[in-house]
């Protein structure tokens, strides 16, 4: 099972308890997952669909709960492209003007009223959000309706798929209302999509939902990620700290040899030959090695200064052979 499914699962046995957070809740996935069907007589059946049975099951229950009507669950073929054969179905719940569903499309704020007539609205209804339980519980309805989330394992993204600009933009500036957070709008062919990429934002988010268990999931898969780049990151100094090194000694090796042939070691001064000789014994070793085992010991500064006159020297004895 996917990260994206085992988190919709821990949100849909989220017990909500306060009644106002169920009506925000119900009214976020409805607001996505929801369509309208004529019913005759001006009136209208709600359907709101999911492929997800836990996710029917949890808004059947919180539906009949909040409103005391009975939301019809049907089962049918999935509608997701490549998924209608096999075993993949799609989750219907399908409210009839005798179960409420005028009083439903009011209440959520989907069916409003302006100059003594009907409309509906766009956007997320203010009034169904003004506290911040509400507005986590409206979250969490939201993404069990379009909401999907990547393996954390291989990178951090959580994304809203809406197909309305408005809810797009209410929804990106309440997720700002809450502290150091903050998402992203981009458009995906007819579709709006919210975006969070930052881990520890994504991480908020799931804390905010109320998908406990997940939070520490997602935390500890990236600290591990984070330890395990970091050891990547050292091993990569390391192996290129051991590249320079090796290269500089060769270069210094190739001085020394050259001075050892034209000119003789005993024929530079001592502090330079001491060091030439080290470098002969240990090319491996890097310059603060080096300077560690002079006697007496000196900075790396001060071996570097000394290699660079024996560059000098061989530079010059090369001169004189090509003059």
């Amino acid at each position: 099972m996917s990260f994206s499914s085992e988190l919709k699962g821990e949100l849909a046995r989220v017990q909500v308890e306060k009644k106002c957070c169920m009506l925000a809740e119900i009214s976020g996935f409805l607001r996505v997952s929801g369509s309208l069907r004529l019913a005759g007589g001006g009136k209208f059946t709600i359907v709101a669909s999911t492929e997800n049975p836990a996710i029917a099951r949890h808004f059947k229950k919180l539906i009949k709960e909040y409103f005391d009507c009975t939301a019809r669950l049907e089962v049918g073929g999935s509608q997701v492209p490549g998924r209608s054969k096999g075993n993949a179905f799609r989750y219907s719940l399908t409210i009839s003007p005798d179960e409420k569903s005028e009083l439903i499309l009011r209440e959520t704020g989907m069916l409003l009223i302006r100059e003594g007539n009907d409309y509906f609205s766009d956007g997320i209804y203010p009034a169904v959000t003004h506290t911040k339980c509400c507005k986590k519980a409206y979250i969490r309805g939201l993404f069990l309706g379009c909401g999907t989330i990547s393996d954390p394992h291989r990178s951090y993204h959580m994304e809203f798929v809406l197909d309305s600009r408005q809810v797009a933009y209410d929804l990106k500036k309440m997720i700002g209302t809450f502290v150091d957070l903050s998402a992203n709008i981009t458009q995906r062919r007819d579709d709006y999509i919210v975006y969070i990429k930052k881990a520890a934002y994504i991480s908020d988010m799931l804390g905010i939902m109320g998908a406990n268990t997940a939070m520490l999931d997602f935390e500890n898969i990236r600290i591990n990620r984070g330890i395990r780049g970091e050891a990547t990151r050292i091993s990569n100094c390391d192996n290129a700290n051991v590249d320079r090194t090796l290269s500089a000694s060769e270069e210094q090796i190739k001085n020394i040899r050259m001075i050892e042939e034209k000119l003789g070691l005993d024929d530079i001064q001592a502090p330079l030959r001491e060091a030439a000789l080290l470098r002969l014994e240990r090319p491996e070793a890097s310059l603060t090695e080096i300077g560690e085992a002079l006697v007496p010991p000196i900075k790396k500064a001060g071996v570097t200064k000394r290699f660079a006159k024996i560059r000098e020297i061989a530079e010059s004895l090369e001169e004189e052979d090509h003059n």
